[in-house]
């Protein structure tokens, strides 16, 4: 706001400074004008605020108001006021609008892709250009001809896209689709702050689809995926209705730093910690969890963080209970053979060392025998997302996920 200067005022000539009469009619005189002062100042301020707020309202993406820290309340009026790109606080967040659920939206869509005696389905989600990911995957751990010589036509892999705004990456993806038969596209634009819309459309697909499957896999492109130890785990369990596994994180608290990448503004998310979810970097779920989680999903607010909205907040409202697994994993993993043999998820694996570790795992001259198995079911507590997935920050709270 502009500083408005008072003008300098005329005093009484001298002659009138030991009138005692003048002297009280310059003090009322004084006394008259700083109110006035005072009165325009404060009309000025009241009418910047709301002319603020709805200048406000056109922005949408980080970084477009530029506050000094401290001149208004330091860090956290900021963080309130900067607004995460693509859902500004005027934006609708309810999740109908964007997902059509009553409609059909894909774009593209794989042909008789799960029957009767689908076991599983892992849905691999993909950014239209990351054309090399998807060709690691299905020469490697995703190759389905090897997946059908193991275990019939019950497994399936798939690739989850929005929209591009490049038309020609658009078309390899139609034309992936033709040669391979694994592409699903979605009406929205695929952007990081949009992967919630990429999960609410992946269960939308999934009930619309395949219905009879019995697991659902969400995993994304960075991914190595040990599928011998997951089908081994899957058939272990007792029954397989209510299944949400995956990697559990405790106590974790919106981040308030605009200029983190998991930046989370009061206005889409207001309370101190996030309910315990599973590391949206993999998780297996059974088809009767999938639907209830959609069905939340529909009734809830859009948070732009997909792994908190669908295993934390929409499994909150669907009354289950994300679980704990072992195998899964955020962290990169060491890549010794022996260690990948008990893993079921291996994060930031690029497309070239998606070659190393399956030529790793394929190799079974190796003896693990006196191989020191990692400690089960005991999840960490974590109390921040700002760790870019490896340091923790702060103390480790001690109560684990109930």
């Amino acid at each position: 706001m502009d500083r408005m200067r008072l003008l300098s005022m005329q005093l009484p000539p001298n002659s009138n400074i030991n009138s005692s009469t003048g002297n009280t009619k310059g003090k009322i005189s004084f006394i008259k004008r700083l109110a006035l002062g005072f009165i325009i100042l404060a009309g000025l301020g009241l009418l910047y605020v709301p002319a603020y707020h709805s200048a406000q309202g056109q922005f949408s993406g980080f970084g477009d108001i530029s506050l000094p820290v401290g001149t208004l309340g330091g860090t956290d009026l900021i963080a309130s006021i900067v607004q995460l790109r693509g859902w500004s606080y005027n934006t609708s967040r309810d999740v109908s609008i964007y997902i059509h659920p009553e409609n059909t939206t894909v774009i593209l869509t794989p042909k008789r892709i799960c029957n009767n005696t689908s076991y599983l389905i892992i849905l691999i989600c993909s950014a239209v250009g990351n054309i090399n990911a998807r060709i690691a995957i299905r020469n490697t751990w995703g190759n389905q001809s090897y997946l059908d010589t193991l275990y019939g036509s019950s497994i399936k892999v798939t690739f989850l896209l929005g929209q591009s705004d490049n038309d020609t990456l658009n078309s390899y993806a139609a034309d992936e689709n033709n040669l391979y038969n694994d592409i699903i596209q979605e009406r929205f634009y695929d952007t990081y702050n949009n992967l919630t819309l990429k999960s609410v459309m992946l269960l939308k697909w999934v009930i619309s689809n395949c219905d009879k499957v019995r697991y659902i896999m969400k995993t994304d492109d960075d991914m190595f995926v040990n599928i011998p130890t997951l089908i081994k785990t899957l058939r272990e369990r007792p029954k397989s209705t209510g299944t949400l596994i995956g990697s559990l994180i405790c106590n974790a608290k919106p981040i308030t730093d605009p200029k983190n990448k998991w930046y989370t503004p009061k206005y889409m998310y207001s309370d101190r910690t996030y309910p315990s979810y599973l590391s949206g970097t993999g998780y297996v779920m059974s088809s009767d969890v999938a639907l209830r989680l959609y069905k939340a999903a529909l009734s809830i607010p859009v948070l732009h963080l997909e792994d908190v909205y669908i295993t934390g907040l929409c499994a909150k409202e669907a009354g289950l209970k994300p679980v704990n697994h072992h195998g899964f994993s955020y962290i990169p993993r060491n890549l010794d053979i022996c260690s990948l043999r008990e893993t079921i998820t291996a994060h930031k694996v690029n497309a070239s060392n998606m070659y190393t570790v399956w030529n790793k795992l394929k190799n079974f001259s190796t003896n693990c025998k006196n191989y020191i198995k990692t400690a089960k079911n005991t999840p960490v507590s974590r109390i921040s997302r700002n760790i870019g997935y490896f340091l923790l920050k702060g103390r480790i709270h001690n109560n684990r996920c109930i």
